[in-house]
């Protein structure tokens, strides 16, 4: 059995100053959030942690690592869809140019943002590193029966633990539950920040598929109020990379 737990980075601060960054790290209300996620996970047993090397996930994941005694393991197919440069903006017209994008025909949202990352591109580097990673570091291996995919999965219990993104948690879902993926997944999948996701094998006709058990647990964050922010770091109205 393997259970896989995906953690959606804390609160970013997108705008210091009012203008837009392309790496942020953490609001201190996200740094609140992280320390009361760390709190939550630390009663449990990972046997590995992986996270994506940008700065708001980095800064999640260090009080985790104080809470679990382990390091995180950086692997970059984590990081969130590739947005265009945006450093520098006013922050009022990154989030117009985010509005204008997300009104665009559907069948334009496969090319991702103009000068960045596309969706078809986004997907792969996911689902190629998810599998991969289970099947070379986990023991994990795929077999296709009747045109279906199963999972065979060591004997052994392993709980492995991720903190990622919207968007790279949205993928690593479409592909280990065998969902259509499609470039506006991020907007079906409505992940808080610092919210856990939960994924478990469940054995079925000699192999396994895997499944959803607990989606969005944010009863960490129970406490804290939620600050009023920019509006165009909103959820309704973000990015999937915010």
């Amino acid at each position: 059995m393997i259970e896989i737990v995906m953690v959606r980075h804390a609160q970013p601060l997108w705008d210091p100053d009012g203008r837009a960054v392309s790496d942020p790290g953490l609001t201190e209300h996200g740094q609140a959030q992280a320390e009361r996620l760390a709190r939550a996970l630390s009663a449990e047993r990972f046997d590995h942690y992986y996270a994506s090397p940008l700065r708001r996930t980095l800064e999640t994941a260090e009080p985790v690592s104080r809470a679990l005694g382990l390091e995180p393991q950086l692997l970059s197919w984590l990081e969130e869809i590739r947005l265009p440069p945006m450093d520098g903006q006013p922050a009022e017209h990154v989030y117009a140019y985010i509005r204008q994008a997300r009104a665009r025909e559907l069948a334009r949202w496969w090319d991702g943002l103009p000068e960045g990352e596309s969706f078809r591109h986004f997907y792969d580097r996911v689902a190629g590193g998810i599998e991969p990673l289970l099947v070379e570091s986990h023991r994990a291996q795929v077999h296709v029966r009747g045109g279906y995919r199963l999972w065979q999965l060591p004997g052994q219990s392993q709980r492995l633990l991720f903190v990622a993104h919207l968007g790279t948690i949205s993928m690593m879902l479409a592909h280990l539950l065998g969902l259509e993926p499609v470039p506006w997944m991020w907007e079906q999948f409505q992940l808080d920040w610092a919210g856990i996701v939960r994924v478990r094998s469940n054995p079925i006709a000699g192999g396994a598929v895997w499944a959803l058990i607990a989606f969005n647990q944010c009863e960490h964050l129970a406490d804290l109020v939620k600050p009023q922010g920019p509006a165009w770091a909103e959820p309704e109205t973000a990015s999937p990379a915010l």
